[in-house]
């Protein structure tokens, strides 16, 4: 029996019931991959049964991915580990951290029934105002990312799962996210080799023994391709990653239905384009309609002649390999406890910017004010911001022994709360900390912290969490510090750091200037 074209497709499903979209799609389009969202998960036990139900929807095997990445980009919560992220790991640069991680991130998404963590990110944060990556990188350097990242693949293979780094050939420089519209770079190829394609290629060098994919990201750098993005150019994939570094493995597409590609073309025309560019899996993670456009564009594609016949057998029978390769053990369990190492993790991480004024520690009794800048999304694949902060930074502070802790939280956006908050932090008596989002990507959260140091200066603490790039607005007589995420785990490392329980050891992994 022929098998379909789009076998090739990665897809996704709205709800938490795979029967009424996901089951005919897959029939239809004969897809060898399904993408798991947070709109798809409650907890581990609703994951594993449900991970069951989508294998048993087809007589084929089916590849189960999910992006677990830790940080800003988590999809499930609830009976497995939140992780603080990549750059709180760089923070730290302990290889070791990040190969624990592995192990513990591994072993829980394997006993789910998970095939491929979608993680991790090895983008070099070049760009300070770089709105996709941010914390989502271990930093700037390629030698830290590359030892990170090997440590996270590592681990998660101990396992059985599979893992992928992304976004080649590196997002981190770009303007532009592009879940909202293209990005493009003017750098040239010797531009983009040191020290972007410089930390795949040591991953390769570390990894190629182990079952690893790669990600391609709609990117158009015009010293690689003048005229398509790299998800669509073949001099990029097939011969920049596989001719030219050698990577042989799977290659997967960033999704297809991205603002990057749907504001420039049609989705199941780019599907072909992405397969003639030689990649293997192609997500289209969204929209049932267009996931069968997409099978019927590679199944006219191939019948034609523009999808090469043996390139297409290959990719299939790269799809099968990591299938039976990866392989998860459904009943290996955690090599340690995640919530412990996630709070390790958390405390090596916190990075003090600047006391000028000997405000740390925080007495025990001293009456401490923390303004909340209200938590928003930033980056396209982000669920699991917070809405309402208050709870979780109470518990920390009182954990710390903070107890005269007054929470405020603060909508900058709103302009009557802002003068609230500023008045508040005006006639306070004691320190003020504020628990900053992105106010270098938010004018209104720039006004608020631009506010609060001319109202209180020598008594205010600036807290980066979201975006540690913020210390560019912060000015020298400011005590600031930076947790490089907001997880509850880093809520309780920054309070402890604050009491004086714990020393901010961490250190800035990218430049913020």
């Amino acid at each position: 029996m022929t098998t379909p074209a789009g076998r090739r497709l990665m897809i996704g499903f709205e709800g938490l019931d795979p029967e009424p979209v996901l089951a005919p799609v897959l029939r239809e389009t004969g897809a060898g991959s399904v993408i798991l969202f947070a709109r798809n998960l409650v907890d581990a036990a609703q994951a594993r049964d449900l991970v069951t139900r989508i294998r048993s929807l087809v007589d084929w095997p089916l590849l189960l991915a999910v992006d677990q990445e830790g940080g800003p980009v988590v999809r499930l919560t609830e009976g497995a580990t939140v992780f603080p992220g990549n750059m709180a790991l760089g923070a730290a640069d302990d290889a070791e951290l990040a190969l624990r991680q592995g192990r513990v991130s591994g072993a829980e998404l394997a006993a789910i029934g998970f095939d491929l963590n979608l993680a991790p990110v090895v983008d070099l944060q070049t760009n300070p105002v770089n709105p996709g990556i941010g914390i989502r990188s271990f930093g700037d350097d390629p030698s830290r990312g590359a030892a990170l990242a090997t440590a996270l693949v590592r681990g998660h293979a101990e396992a059985g799962v599979a893992t992928c780094l992304k976004h080649f050939p590196g997002l981190g420089a770009a303007a532009v996210d592009p879940h909202v519209d293209l990005p493009v770079l003017d750098a040239s190829l010797e531009d983009l080799r040191v020290p972007h394609l410089e930390v795949f290629s040591r991953v390769f060098a570390e990894t190629g023994d182990l079952p690893v994919t790669v990600m391609t990201t709609h990117l158009l750098a015009r010293g690689l391709d003048a005229e398509r993005p790299a998800t669509l150019s073949r001099r990029v994939v097939d011969g920049l990653l596989r001719r030219e570094l050698g990577f042989g493995g799977l290659v997967v597409s960033d999704c297809l239905e991205m603002g990057a590609i749907v504001k420039h073309g049609g989705v199941p025309e780019a599907a072909v384009g992405a397969a003639v560019a030689g990649h293997d899996l192609l997500p289209v993670c969204h929209t049932a309609e267009r996931q069968r456009g997409a099978a019927r564009a590679l199944t006219a594609a191939l019948a034609e002649g523009r999808l090469d016949r043996e390139e297409h057998e290959a990719a299939l029978a790269r799809i099968l390999a990591l299938n039976e390769r990866s392989r998860p053990d459904p009943g290996t369990t955690a090599a340690e406890d995640g919530a412990g190492l996630a709070r390790e993790i958390s405390r090596r991480a916190v990075h003090l910017f600047a006391d000028p004024g000997g405000l740390l520690p925080l007495a025990a009794d001293a009456a401490v004010l923390v303004i909340a800048v209200r938590p928003r999304l930033l980056v396209g694949i982000e669920e699991d911001a917070r809405r309402d902060p208050r709870a979780p930074i109470a518990g920390a502070f009182g954990a710390a022994g903070l107890r005269r802790t007054e929470v405020l939280a603060c909508d900058p956006a709103d302009a009557d709360a802002r003068a609230a908050a500023v008045s508040r932090a005006r006639v306070h008596p004691g320190p003020v900390v504020l628990l900053g989002w992105d106010a270098r990507g938010d004018a209104d959260a720039a006004n608020l912290l631009a506010a609060l140091v001319a109202a209180c200066a020598p008594r205010l603490i600036a807290a980066h969490l979201r975006n540690p790039f913020d210390q560019a607005l912060v000015p020298a007589e400011v005590t600031a510090l930076a947790t490089f995420g907001f997880h509850r785990a880093q809520l309780e490392a920054l309070a402890a750091v604050l009491a004086g329980a714990v020393e901010a050891r961490g250190r800035m992994p990218a430049a913020w200037r």
